[in-house]
């Protein structure tokens, strides 16, 4: 049992347990609903640059009063931790009790970071995607295209993935590696337009500088997840694709401090703010619109917010208590 003094400390193995995905989706739907109808405390995210020791530290606080969850996401990145047989992105999430702001619970938040941004690119396929059988198209193929395919088969019948990566190496182990457990084939695509061609439902999850997608390369109809940009000087998509969709977000506040697909654009005067047509939160909340017609291409662009880390870490934190997972430290 969990006493009034003591914490609980929950590990990566422990964290991944205790998640179910279609769970997890319908409440981050809830997060992103109190979120957008003011109701959610939630700043932009604290970014501290540390030239001298080569890293940078990030803290992501937010409250949700429905299920009185207060909760913070630390992130660091040190580009020199896989010398250190370490990853560069390392991340705890805290809980908080709502009553009396003392620490509950410090949780691994790397996979929590990897499920959470994938499920709710899954909310936002669920609401402005097209119904129906699926081609999907991954750009990017790292963890999070791992979590996204994972994610993406809980909303939509994935009937063809198609992947592509530089290299073609990581496409190609996941192509191994997850063929396994799906009935969709896998093809590793040649470049990154015969991947998007055709495709339904796109997910861009790659560190790219410059345009990976180019407008005239889209499905009429087609669906996309905008994933990997969240910092000011990198871009995946092109202007001409913001312009022709209709573009939903998941915080206005943090695409517009630190999303370079949006800011780039509006620097480069191919769309102006209004490009912005909604939050994921707005569409659920029905006080503004998704999809429209079967043929309009949606986007959905996410930097990942801290409402979702505190949303999944509530989940983690109360199935832990019911299912006695976790160590109890005294503090």
């Amino acid at each position: 049992m969990l006493s009034k003094e003591s914490m609980l400390v929950l590990s990566e193995t422990q964290v991944r347990s205790l998640i179910d995905i279609d769970e997890l989706i319908r409440a981050l739907g809830q997060a992103h609903i109190q979120y957008s109808t003011g109701k959610a405390v939630m700043p932009v995210r604290l970014v501290v640059p540390l030239p001298d020791i080569q890293g940078r530290i990030t803290s992501m606080p937010g409250y949700l009063p429905e299920e009185k969850s207060l909760g913070m996401k630390v992130v660091t990145y040190f580009q020199n931790n896989p010398n250190h047989d370490l990853p560069a992105i390392l991340a705890a999430v805290m809980l908080f009790g709502a009553d009396t702001g003392k620490l509950i619970a410090v949780m691994d938040g790397g996979y929590i970071t990897a499920i959470r941004t994938a499920c709710a690119s899954a909310l936002a396929t669920q609401a402005l995607a097209n119904p129906g059988p699926t081609t999907l198209c991954i750009l990017g193929a790292g963890v999070q295209a791992r979590a996204h395919i994972q994610a993406l088969g809980h909303v939509r019948d994935l009937r063809r993935i198609k992947i592509f990566s530089p290299s073609g190496v990581s496409a190609a182990a996941i192509k191994r590696d997850m063929e396994r457990v799906l009935t969709a084939p896998i093809e590793t695509a040649p470049s990154a337009e015969a991947a998007v061609r055709e495709s339904d439902l796109l997910v861009t999850v790659t560190t790219a500088k410059q345009p990976i997608v180019r407008s005239e390369w889209l499905k009429a109809g087609a669906h996309i997840n905008a994933v990997g940009s969240h910092r000011p000087d990198a871009r995946e998509i092109d202007g001409a694709t913001l312009a022709r969709a209709t573009v939903i977000v998941d915080s206005r506040d943090a695409i517009m401090a630190e999303c370079g697909d949006i800011l780039l654009a509006l620097e480069e005067r191919s769309v102006s703010e209004s490009v912005i047509q909604g939050e994921i939160g707005e569409v659920l909340a029905g006080t503004k619109p998704g999809r429209t017609s079967a043929s309009e291409i949606t986007l959905y662009k996410s930097v990942g917010i801290a409402i979702q880390d505190v949303a999944t870490a509530n989940l983690v934190y109360h199935k832990a208590l019911e299912r006695n997972v976790g160590t109890n430290v005294d503090i």
